[in-house]
């Protein structure tokens, strides 16, 4: 078993920086921004809190979530549903485990879905996605896989905002996977850990169409900031108390429960939503103007881009390289230009494929307390305010 690419990526990284190497962090995907300060100080509050909690999680912070989930997406949920865990990554592992189904992924994919099954020795399958198509999956290609495999029982992992696209499902695309799903009995562990950093459109969840048979995933990780708080949580389905009671059981005899200091200052993220609803949107608002120079200044001639829905991730195609495989691409990226992105072959796609993952995270992220910062930034240049970015574009464009 290898060491995740993303993080392998990011060690990578920091070994150059220590060299003094000239080195543009486009490869890791950690938020940019800093902990919303209504949660630091609460942290600071909860600091001396040293009990252990229940494997479910903390009640009242589970109580916070379900009122958002109702507020946000008018969702009807109980806090009974509901497990905090130290990450999404160890929930949705405990839930591959418990479930012991084959694994459906499209390509591309996160990182992590694919090898968490390797660990529990359960086969992994792949549908190749189109870049036509936005390298999203669609509910006629699901359909396809699973009316040649009908004697396998699969559970499907959907992500969007995409990990490593940006791209997001329309309602209708969301309603059709889901009328799938149910048709075939597919269990859809759906992570929206970037849910709140959707665009221009609101975030929607596939639990709505599917609520019987659906997982969801999410977490402080992005729209807060806390990639390393490690707290995250899971809505299981409602009426499935024993498959939730084996997650648990699983829970307890893994990590045990999460940092208590960390779920009591996270309840504040759920609670205090005018704070962290202005935080996320000055956020958005930053990312959107990120996206909106990569989009206009990176020559699509030799750096073709997917135009992101949301999160902070672009996937990419190279044009005129000769260079054997992708990953032998980006590492000569690397080296020659100190631009650092992560091969499409780790997201599952073919290793000849000239794809790879950009992150458009190096930047002063802290800029979003400037009160003015906002509005200096639609006629600043942009070099002023992301020097790493526009000096990034253009290294890829020489390339």
């Amino acid at each position: 078993m290898k060491v995740s690419a993303t993080l392998a990526m990011n060690n990578l990284m920091k070994e150059r920086v220590s060299k003094g190497l000239e080195t543009y962090k486009l490869g890791f995907g950690q938020s940019p921004f800093p902990v919303p300060k209504i949660l630091v100080e609460k942290l600071k509050e909860s600091a001396s809190i040293k009990d252990y909690l229940s494997t479910q999680g903390l009640e009242s912070l589970r109580n916070e979530i379900a009122t958002y989930y109702k507020s946000k997406l008018n969702l009807d949920l109980s806090a009974d549903q509901i497990i905090v865990g130290p990450g999404s990554k160890e929930l949705l592992f405990l839930t591959q485990m418990v479930l012991k189904r084959d694994l459906l992924l499209p390509a591309p994919s996160w990182v992590t879905y694919a090898p968490q099954a390797e660990l529990l020795n359960h086969p992994v399958h792949w549908i190749q996605t189109k870049k036509e198509e936005a390298y999203m999956l669609t509910s006629a290609r699901l359909e396809a896989f699973l009316n040649q495999n009908e004697d396998r029982k699969f559970v499907l992992v959907l992500n969007y905002p995409n990990n490593p696209t940006g791209k997001i499902f329309s309602r209708d695309e969301l309603q059709a996977i889901a009328a799938i799903a149910k048709k075939y009995d597919v269990k859809i562990l759906s992570d929206e850990i970037y849910g709140a950093f959707t665009f221009e459109s609101a975030h929607d969840t596939i639990y709505k169409y599917y609520p019987e048979g659906t997982f969801v995933y999410n977490g402080l990780s992005k729209w807060c900031g806390a990639g390393g708080w490690r707290v995250a949580f899971m809505i299981c389905p409602k009426d499935d108390t024993a498959l939730r009671a084996k997650i648990l059981q699983a829970g307890s005899e893994t990590y045990s429960c999460t940092c208590a200091p960390m779920q009591y200052a996270s309840i504040e993220a759920f609670k205090s939503t005018v704070e962290i609803d202005a935080y996320t949107e000055n956020c958005k608002k930053i990312l959107m103007k990120i996206r909106s120079y990569l989009k206009d200044n990176l020559d699509s001639k030799k750096v073709e881009m997917t135009i992101p829905d949301g999160g902070f991730y672009s996937f990419i195609e190279f044009h005129g390289q000769k260079d054997d495989t992708g990953k032998e691409l980006c590492l000569r990226l690397l080296n020659e230009t100190g631009v650092a992105v992560i091969p499409g072959s780790a997201f599952g796609r073919p290793e000849k494929e000239h794809c790879a993952r950009l992150a458009f995270v190096d930047l002063d992220g802290t800029l979003i307390y400037d009160e003015d910062f906002l509005a200096k930034i639609e006629n600043a240049d942009f070099a002023t305010y992301f020097p790493q970015l526009a000096e990034a574009v253009k290294r890829l464009n020489a390339f």
